[in-house]
Parts: C-alpha cells; structure tokens; sequence
C-alpha cells in the first residue's frame, strides 16, 4: 500500500511540474509576442525537451510547422546537425544553464527534409517565475 500512495504522490508532483512549464512557457510567450510576431528572424523559447515553442519564421526555415516544431522529441537532434551538436549543447551549458550572458554562433540546422543549412543564432538566457529559458533568435546564412 505505501509504495502505492508513493507512486500516486510522484505521478501528481510530475502533473503539477508539467502545467508548471506549460504556465511558465505560455506566460513568457505572452509577453514576447511582439516579438515573435514581427522579428525577421526566427524565435523560439526553450524550456526543456518537452516545453518549446517558435514562431512561423522558425518553423519553416526547418521544413515544419509550429506544431511540428513543438513537437520534435529531442532538439539536438531534430534540428542540429550532427557535427555542431557539441558545440549547440556546450554553449546552452556554459550560457543558458549557468545563467551566465548570451552567446552568437553559427551552427549547420537539419531541415525536415534531411538538407542542412548554415544558420546563426543569438542565444540569450533569462529566466522567468525561477526557470531558466533559452531565448533564441535564428536565421539562415546565405
């Protein structure tokens, strides 16, 4: 019986933690529309794997629609190509994770049709309600 309440209580802590992020998520989302509406670039706001969100700009340069976008199961490897990975995730540690200042690079994207791309971004930490999120602003290099 006690590792049945254990499990009730771990699978509500887990519900409460996902409409926590999806709060979190869609109250900066509000905030930034604007931005997402009108920036020639494309925008996306990263919680974790599962809390993402990107504005048309972002979504088409990938092939994809927003939902799709959203729904991607791991952002590496949807979306970065497998040479630049590394170098994607390292900068997310040493700048977004670590709250530290927002960092510029260039990286190969994977579009939904296999093709890569060389693109640009501005990856800019805030956090909001005490989470950090990546803030990102992407365009192709032509």
């Amino acid at each position: 019986m006690r590792n049945r309440t254990a499990t009730v209580e771990n699978e509500v802590d887990r519900k409460r933690r996902i409409r926590d992020h999806e709060d979190v998520l869609s109250g900066l989302l509000e905030q930034l529309m604007p931005v997402f509406s009108h920036s020639p670039d494309g925008v996306y706001l990263y919680l974790d794997e599962n809390h993402k969100v990107c504005n048309k700009r972002m979504a088409d340069m990938f092939g994809l629609t927003v939902e799709e976008w959203r729904k991607v199961p791991n952002f590496l490897e949807g979306f970065v190509a497998p040479q630049d990975r590394t170098l994607f995730a390292s900068n997310y540690g040493e700048h977004v994770a670590a709250l530290k200042n927002p960092a510029s690079f260039r990286f190969h994207g994977v579009r939904k049709n296999g093709e890569t791309f060389l693109a640009e971004t501005e990856m800019i930490p805030v956090t909001w309600n005490g989470h950090p999120i990546a803030y990102h602003f992407v365009r192709e290099i032509r």
